[in-house]
């Protein structure tokens, strides 16, 4: 029986070289690269809990989660369902009144903090076309009974440039219902890694 040889050692070291770049290649294509949400995209979220309009309640936060796909340039940045949290905050339009601001999304696993404008309506679902959308913006001090594809926006105000407010009642209680939509605008860019599917969910 012939002896088998083992390879050179400069073989050893080139087929050891190869591998280590094809793991070093494939462990990139696994963290993907690097995806910045821009400032003014706007990120839709559903409450998740009753909120009470109370006074004692502004700043509290409260549960959210991401209400469909949010895309950059056809790539998935924050998929639909993500965890989130809003904050109710006194209004900088309305005297009195409160509004909220999304302050937290997972992103790649983890709680982390955004900066967002007040909470606008969502009307993406409601079956609005785009010039009643732009009308929601112009009636400044109305009250609105407008259904936003997840609940009705009971009480709600709208400023001039189109954020919502709610009254904050001392005496009796009144509340915005879970599974409310409402759209936020981020102030800062967020930047993800890509580990999602380029294509948004079906």
């Amino acid at each position: 029986m012939s002896e088998v040889k083992p390879p050179p050692r400069a073989g050893r070291i080139s087929l050891a070289a190869l591998v280590g770049l094809q793991l070093v290649g494939w462990t990139g294509r696994l963290d993907g690269p690097a995806l910045t949400i821009p400032p003014g995209t706007d990120i839709p979220v559903t409450i998740d809990e009753n909120v009470a309009l109370k006074r004692d309640q502004v700043g509290n936060t409260f549960s959210a989660h991401v209400t469909r796909d949010v895309l950059v340039d056809g790539r998935l940045a924050i998929p639909g369902g993500t965890p989130a949290e809003v904050a109710l905050v006194e209004s900088e339009e309305t005297r009195g009144a409160a509004s909220f601001r999304l302050v937290r999304m997972s992103i790649a696993g983890e709680m982390r903090p955004v900066r967002t404008d007040v909470a606008r309506a969502d009307a993406t679902r409601s079956g609005l076309g785009t010039g009643k959308k732009t009308g929601i913006g112009a009636i400044a001090g109305g009250v609105l009974g407008l259904v936003t594809g997840g609940g009705l926006l009971k009480g709600a105000i709208v400023g001039a440039g189109g954020g919502l407010a709610w009254g904050l009642l001392d005496h009796r209680t009144e509340r915005v219902e879970q599974d409310t939509r409402l759209l936020f605008s981020l102030r800062d860019p967020v930047q993800v890694s890509e580990r999602f599917p380029a294509q948004a969910r079906r």
